[in-house]
């Protein structure tokens, strides 16, 4: 009987282990877009951003969003984190890049730093992005 018992768990903990390697299998990173080039932009704030993309900025701010708007030749794009507890919030271009049928804009945000003096009014962290216009989709990461 001795010998069933260690047979069943050793069989059990195979059973285990190669269950918990099926999961590990699905769970792959994901993949971005090849790069094929670089793309140019400049960083757009107050004043320089289009009363009309204001509005759209200020109607979806509760809550993250990623936004496109085309003016002349112009493309600008957003990328909204949403109602954040307080301010002192930066967020960082990591890289702004054309795929093979997309743009790719990849974004990051941060906190504020430990002991830095910020608002308790929450804040809406954005970051606007124009380059020259373009008609493919843009995928945020």
């Amino acid at each position: 009987m001795h010998k069933l018992s260690r047979h069943l768990i050793n069989r059990m903990i195979i059973c285990l282990l190669l269950c918990l390697c099926l999961f590990l299998a699905g769970c792959e990173k994901e993949t971005r877009p090849e790069k094929i080039g670089k793309l140019e932009y400049t960083l757009v704030a107050g004043s320089d951003i289009p009363q009309e993309l204001k509005k759209l900025i200020n109607d979806r701010k509760e809550k993250a969003f990623e936004l496109t708007y085309s003016e002349n030749s112009c493309l600008f794009i957003v990328r909204g984190y949403g109602k954040q507890k307080s301010g002192g919030y930066s967020i960082k271009v990591n890289d702004f890049y054309q795929a093979k049928d997309t743009l790719v804009l990849d974004t990051e945000l941060f906190g504020p730093k430990k002991n830095q003096k910020v608002s308790d009014q929450p804040s809406y962290p954005f970051i606007v992005i124009k380059a020259e216009y373009r008609e493919e989709p843009v995928t945020f990461y």
